[in-house]
């Protein structure tokens, strides 16, 4: 156990940590909640982990989330000069306060909660074509055949992307999530330019014949609410990238969950009404960020008790503050379905909380009923024990989730 031994001082890249993260997160919080953590390059980034803590500095201005202030520190760490891609320098999780605001009102206005009840029927069809699939499968995956691709389908078409796309936007998805900057084969370059080429080309189609999309409604907005084009191509970028991989891990890690829980399952089955208002706790439970987008420092802060000096890189562990026994006093580390209010920070906190927080709702809720509902009998083809994480600074995804469907 954690609280028998010294943690290396990169405890949080090893691989007990990715497998089973949440006995070494409550020593930490128990011991050093503010806690240094060295990278592999021999830098150090400063974790937070209690809720309280990680409340205070998701809403601190000076903890900043601006890219091109992140890309400075990055440039005076290497030596040499560097500055963040368009596609990632022009939406609002990267940028902060005057920039930030009228790209938040923008997308608020555009990407609203409506919208995404609105497509609630059109996941359902979604999720019943990738399950169709999967029940043809031998050996049914619900990553690979489902939890992956619904979100990509579904915020593509959100977008406006036609159908005949989607199988580039599934395999650039894939590309941005598997393939690192440091990797030398240029498949995350090239996927960047294809997915870049593709999003302009798109906005420029969107701009002279609209439709009933996102992307039409960013660009046709009102003046007042109307982005650029590099800022609708970032959005667009975000949407394919973050959206994609936490709905993803969302999705995958509250189907396993329920997989191992059998009493909870059988009660949503039983009381359908009850999905949407259970999935905050599932959230909460399934964990499935493991931390929120890095901050630096823009001056001296104290948090925790600790003082962190300016142009320091600083993570806030969600996965530890959704187990936090402050925040969550009755057994943080049970499922509990009627748990009051479960506030956890998975979404963020702030202005900078997420806007696609009820589209990612919708389609893990869906996306797991349908599961269910379609076949009952769903059990896992290997033991619980074998279930196995990829290592994300960000998401926490399963490797597979193999089942037997019938």
């Amino acid at each position: 156990m954690a609280g028998t031994r010294t943690l290396s001082k990169y405890w949080m890249l090893t691989n007990d940590f990715t497998q089973d993260p949440y006995p070494i997160l409550e020593y930490v919080r128990r011991e050093s909640p503010v806690r240094e953590l060295s990278m592999p390059g021999g830098d150090r980034v400063w974790v937070v982990t209690r809720y309280d803590d990680a409340k205070d500095a998701l809403a601190d201005p000076r903890l900043s989330r601006d890219i091109h202030v992140h890309y400075e520190l990055m440039s005076k760490r290497t030596g040499r000069p560097m500055t963040p891609p368009p596609e990632e320098a022009n939406h609002l999780a990267n940028l902060e306060p005057p920039r930030h605001t009228p790209l938040r009102r923008a997308i608020s206005f555009a990407f609203t909660p409506r919208r995404a009840e609105a497509l609630r029927p059109r996941v359902e069809e979604i999720a019943d074509e990738l399950l169709d699939r999967l029940a043809a499968t031998p050996r049914p995956d619900l990553i690979t055949g489902y939890a992956d691709p619904l979100p990509v389908i579904t915020i593509a078409e959100l977008m406006g992307v036609p159908a005949d796309a989607w199988p580039d936007f599934l395999r650039w998805s894939a590309a941005l999530r598997t393939y690192s900057p440091t990797d030398g084969s240029g498949v995350l370059d090239r996927s960047i330019q294809e997915l870049s080429t593709y999003m302009s080309e798109l906005i420029e189609r969107k701009g002279r014949e609209p439709g009933d999309d996102l992307l039409s409604a960013l660009i046709h907005a009102d003046p007042e609410r109307r982005l650029t084009g590099t800022e609708i191509l970032s959005t667009g970028f975000a949407l394919m990238t973050g959206g994609n991989d936490t709905t993803a891990s969302l999705l995958g890690g509250v189907m396993a969950a329920l997989l191992t829980h059998p009493a909870e399952r059988s009660q949503l089955l039983a009381e359908p009404g009850r999905w949407g208002k259970s999935m905050d706790e599932l959230i909460r439970y399934v964990g499935p960020i493991s931390n929120a987008l890095q901050r630096v420092t823009t001056e001296p802060v104290e948090i925790g008790g600790v003082t962190i000096p300016a142009g320091e890189v600083v993570v806030i562990s969600v996965m530890s503050t959704n187990r936090d026994t402050d925040q969550f006093p009755d057994h943080p580390d049970r499922l509990d379905l009627d748990r009051h209010k479960p506030a956890h920070l998975s979404f963020g906190f702030g202005i900078h909380y997420c806007s696609g927080a009820h589209l990612a709702k919708v389609i893990t809720e869906i996306g797991s009923r349908r599961l269910f509902e379609r076949f009952p009998a769903v059990s896992l083809a290997v033991a619980p024990a074998e279930l196995r994480y990829e290592q994300n600074v960000v998401v926490r995804p399963l490797k597979e989730l193999p089942v037997r469907l019938r």
